[in-house]
């Protein structure tokens, strides 16, 4: 194949030399062409031009080697040559040709016009054209080694670029080193907790944490006991395939010789339905799990889940074997002593209506529940709907009978619904009155004016109000949010929404208006955390009231302490730019804290010890040289003052009234303007403060200030289910294909770079 290219390049040849007549046919060939091209006029130096003149009575003598591979659909670059082979001062250096290889003599191949052809050139001869780029690969093997293939298409390497270190700062000590072992065991427990956390993913994948606690076990006595209750206290068991068997049959059996008694660490069991029929094996593995709850004496959680019950939400494509709640369960809580504080409800894995979980919270070990959730509870049909309805008359809703199986409850204090349907009108007035935390998540049915209802009536105690992905919610229930929750302290709210099926697009929200033009939000003065995110679907006149309210009643939230709003507000993008920096300003104005920087001082006792030193030795500097003369002069100044003059100023402190005073190791002003400059300085940075405080704009706000986490953020980004950001899209690229710093020599190469 031929290509005309607007600047004459030399000819590049990929083709496979079939022998080595071949290979010398073809350099006799190349010389051929380079001596004729070198007759036309080209626009080089005089001293190029002699050094082409003195090259061609040396090309005859030069061995010019060239390489050619043919791999498909791959590129081969060859080795280098060994510099015994070069002539003095001479590079080797790469050209490509394009030239048509219509010769009748070569075997068709389909790959055959994309051949590489090297040829070995002295340094001293400029090319006839540039060939080469500076950003061209570049791949260098060791001799005699594999050559590398770059293959057309091929996946990039992972970044594993090395990360900076970082220099830790120079902390002066004692060289005391801190006694582990003779820490008590409540400390290390907390520490090991802390630093093992989590021991899985949200896929149940074990993490480095479960070797590394074995590690520690093992390491000292003294962190045996605290180590393994880290391990034991939420145990993986479906996290450790391999060793899932051993596990479950070393906490139902353990052996005698053992000195710690694993049991009774297990606080809580998160258990996969999934793959409950493989706890231990296919036969016994209903069996093995009444055993597993009778034998751990002080669990308190348990927590079936399917996996598949998170965002987005949606079921499997295939059919898996249904897992349904054993009686052999239930039968061994009832046989035990345990008192429950957590459990989740799944309408998948009952084999019975609402009614039977009556029964179930009625057993002691249920009594003591404080938090209940239920997952994929839904409705019947309406009695209207259906054609029995006569014959229906005077039963129980589903609603009905899930309000009656929460209220046998009486230590309930926390109730979350996922994914439920039955979460309604019809259902929020039968909650029990006492909840102090309240959580609902994808909750279609849930409407702005029956959750205010709700409030109004059951909010008293509520101190937690949790709303994530409810596609009927907006928020016009934050009006009366201050008089139905006085004890609210922590509220969130994520408007993402989730499609029903993967390839259908009904994720959009289902309410008109995210808040009217004419609501105004109001905020109870015991909140924490706010946390609302995605906000959108609402005019600029509705988000400058939410964002209004908030500012206003900074005063009134003296304990908030994290502020995360992220809205899009569907304008201009300049007003929307004006808009963003505005409230911007604002909120971290009035909301975040001032950072101060931790005292170096603090750091070690030692750098305390020599602080304290040094501090001692400049107050003594102070009092017995300076103190001396400045005294006296303050002395001579009031006495001055008060014969001369009837002023009202105040006369100077002596020494011994400026207790208060104290100086540090580095003095910021002399004293001979300290006295004279502290009121005019007093009064411009109250100037400046002022100016300050004024120049964001034409009102004074007040200024909370005690918000560590001030996260706001007004764009029109449109929430999707997988959100990428840039490290998604950081890989390393292929070797040899470095970015081109711009520092490579190339000319005396006389090429073009594109």
């Amino acid at each position: 194949m031929a290509v005309t290219l607007k600047r004459k390049r030399g000819a590049v040849s990929y083709k496979e030399p079939s022998s080595e007549e071949d290979l010398s046919d073809s350099s006799d060939q190349e010389r051929t062409v380079r001596r004729k091209k070198r007759r036309t006029p080209s626009r080089r130096s005089t001293r190029h031009q002699q050094v082409d003149d003195e090259d061609d009575d040396e090309d005859e003598d030069e061995d010019s080697s060239q390489y050619a591979f043919r791999e498909p659909l791959s590129v081969r670059i060859p080795q280098r040559v060994s510099r015994n082979s070069r002539s003095r001062g001479s590079r080797g250096r790469q050209r490509i040709s394009y030239k048509d290889l219509s010769s009748g003599e070569e075997e068709e191949d389909p790959d055959a016009d994309f051949e590489l052809e090297e040829v070995q050139a002295p340094r001293t001869k400029p090319p006839t054209v540039a060939v080469r780029s500076p950003r061209h690969p570049k791949i260098s093997s060791s001799k005699g080694g594999p050559r590398r293939k770059l293959v057309l298409g091929a996946p990039l390497k992972p970044n594993s670029a090395i990360q900076a270190e970082w220099k830790a700062a120079e902390i002066p000590t004692d060289g005391h080193k801190q006694a582990w072992a003779s820490l008590p065991y409540h400390v290390l427990l907390q520490i090991f907790v802390y630093a093992a956390h989590p021991l899985h993913d949200e896929n149940m994948k074990p993490t480095s944490s479960i070797p590394w606690l074995v590690q520690v076990a093992r390491m000292c006595s003294t962190f045996t006991k605290p180590a393994l209750t880290a391990l034991y206290r939420n145990p993986p068991i479906f996290a450790t395939r391999l060793t899932r068997k051993d596990l479950v049959h070393h906490l139902i059996m353990p052996p005698s010789n053992e000195h710690e008694d694993y049991r009774v660490m297990v606080k809580r069991l998160e258990l996969d339905a999934t793959q409950m029929s493989a706890l231990t094996d296919a036969a016994h593995s209903v069996a093995d799990l009444a055993a597993l709850v009778k034998s751990l004496t002080t669990l308190r959680e348990i927590d079936i889940f399917d996996p598949i019950d998170r965002p987005p939400f949606r079921g499997r494509l295939r059919r898996l074997r249904r897992w349904v709640y054993p009686n052999e369960l239930f039968e061994a809580l009832r046989q035990t002593q345990l008192r429950l504080r957590s459990w989740r409800w799944n309408s998948t894995f009952c084999d019975q209506g609402p009614l039977w979980l009556k029964t179930i919270h009625g057993g002691t070990a249920f009594q003591s529940l404080r938090e209940l959730t239920f997952t994929k509870f839904h409705p019947e049909p309406s009695h209207e709907d259906r054609e029995d309805r006569e014959d229906l008359q005077g039963q129980p809703t589903t609603e009905e009978l899930l309000a009656s199986a929460i209220a046998v409850l009486p230590n309930l204090r926390t109730l979350s619904f996922e994914s439920c349907g039955v979460v309604s009108w019809r259902m929020l007035p039968l909650l029990p009155d006492n909840l102090t935390s309240l959580t609902i998540i994808n909750c279609g049915e849930l409407l702005s004016d029956a959750l205010q209802a709700f409030l109004a009536t059951h909010g008293a105690q509520l101190e937690e109000l949790v709303l994530n992905h409810n596609q009927s919610l907006d928020l016009s229930f934050l009006v009366d949010l201050k008089r139905s929750c006085p004890k609210l302290e922590v509220l969130r709210m994520d408007t993402t929404y989730y499609s029903s099926l993967a390839m259908s697009s009904d994720n959009e929200p289902l309410y008109d208006t995210l808040l009217g033009e004419s609501e105004i939000p109001s905020w109870p003065s015991t909140l924490r955390v706010i946390d609302m995110e995605y906000l959108r679907n609402w005019n600029s006149k509705s988000a400058t009231n939410f964002f209004s309210s908030l500012i206003e009643a900074a005063e009134e939230l003296p304990w908030l302490q994290e502020i995360t709003i992220m809205a899009m507000v569907d304008t201009d993008w300049r007003q929307r730019a004006a808009f963003r920096m505005k409230w911007s300003a604002r909120f971290k104005k009035v909301f975040a804290r001032r950072w101060v920087a931790p005292s170096p001082h603090l750091a070690s006792l030692r750098a305390f010890r020599e602080w304290k030193e040094q501090s001692k030795v400049e107050e003594k500097n102070d009092s017995f040289i300076e103190g001396l003369s400045e005294q006296k002069a303050d002395e001579t100044e009031n006495a001055r003052i008060a014969d001369t003059s009837d002023s009202d100023v105040p006369l100077l402190p002596s020494r011994e009234q400026k207790g208060d005073d104290r100086w540090g190791s580095k003095r910021l002003r002399s004293r001979s303007k300290a006295t004279g400059s502290y009121d005019e300085a007093s009064e411009n940075e109250v100037e400046s403060e002022g100016g300050e405080a004024t120049s964001d704009g034409d009102e004074d706000f007040f200024v909370q200030g005690r918000c560590h986490t001030v996260i706001f953020r007004i764009d029109n980004f449109r929430p999707r289910e997988e959100i990428y950001n840039e490290a998604d899209f950081l890989d390393a690229e292929p070797s040899g294909d470095e970015e081109w710093n711009g520092n490579e020599d190339n000319d005396d190469e006389g090429g073009y770079a594109w």
